[in-house]
């Protein structure tokens, strides 16, 4: 049964919201969401029969400025395991998974990176963004470049189009909206959202829920993937498990193949034909089965 608009105060006074399903007991596995988004993301995906039968308990965490997270300001990516730690010792969670989607990516490798005693298997949906290579960002789609971008490049004007695509088309004009997203997706990616109106109900609903504090959080996650990890891919021993749609072109298949090469223990499988909606939207519960097993 899944558990809603949950929180708990962080030692800095800041909330942390996360949803649960599946089964309450069950084997624990944190859910990433991508950028803009939140928790509820992890409904579009993930089937709670299938966590209940095969007693998998999800944890979706929002990020700080996403959906019910208090805004953290200055924040790194290396700053995000100290969150997850915190929610886990919350809940009592010695060690875990973790599933991090599309630009939950880089906070899953840097969960990776620097709480590698508490992960069980960390696994990365389309979630290989190497943003900060310039050799591998020729084949990203322009609205995709325009949002990592804008905002180091031109912040006011980021501010006024984050406020005018993610807060006010998807309550005035969710169809606009969801056509909108459609034009930069490859065609497997069309297929399934097109075919799925609950699919794109719950996409609409999502943006709305992560943009309930308004865009500081979009807006300062776009900075998070052009900036400096921190770390270096090189020096994370955690398991690896890297799902790519091969017509994925939010993220390209060869930022996912290069991270998955300069991984040390890293195991790679890719998808052709798929895109990076659809790759998930068919194999999620073969990827976290994989992560749980």
């Amino acid at each position: 049964m899944s558990k809603l608009n949950q929180k708990i105060e962080l030692k800095d006074g800041r909330m942390l919201g996360y949803d649960e399903h599946g089964a309450p007991d069950g084997k624990p596995l944190f859910y990433f969401h991508g950028s803009p988004s939140c928790r509820v993301e992890s409904g579009l995906y993930v089937d709670e029969q299938f966590l209940q039968v095969q007693n998998i308990r999800v944890i979706a965490i929002d990020r700080p400025g996403m959906g019910l997270s208090n805004f953290q300001p200055q924040r790194l990516l290396l700053d995000w395991p100290k969150d997850v730690i915190a929610l886990a010792d919350q809940l009592g969670l010695e060690r875990f998974s973790i599933l991090a989607y599309s630009l939950g990516g880089p906070f899953g490798i840097a969960c990776g990176f620097a709480i590698p005693e508490r992960i069980h298997k960390l696994g990365i949906v389309s979630g290989a963004a190497l943003f900060t290579n310039n050799n591998l960002i020729k084949n990203v789609n322009p609205k995709t470049l325009q949002f990592i971008n804008m905002p180091r490049e031109n912040p006011l004007a980021a501010r006024f189009f984050l406020t005018i695509m993610l807060v006010i088309m998807p309550r005035l004009a969710p169809r606009r909206f969801i056509a909108g997203a459609l034009s930069a997706l490859p065609e497997a990616d069309r297929e399934v959202v097109q075919s799925d109106k609950t699919f794109q109900e719950g996409f609409s609903k999502m943006i709305r829920e992560a943009m309930r504090q308004g865009t500081k959080g979009a807006y300062h996650e776009s900075l998070l993937n052009i900036t400096d990890w921190g770390f270096q891919l090189e020096g994370i021993q955690t398991p690896v498990m890297l799902w790519h749609g091969e017509q994925d072109k939010n993220i390209p298949v060869e930022m996912a193949r290069s991270m998955c090469s300069t991984l040390q223990n890293c195991k790679g499988k890719f998808f052709p034909g798929e895109g990076h909606i659809s790759l998930f939207k068919k194999h999620s519960s073969e990827f976290i089965h994989s992560l749980i097993e």
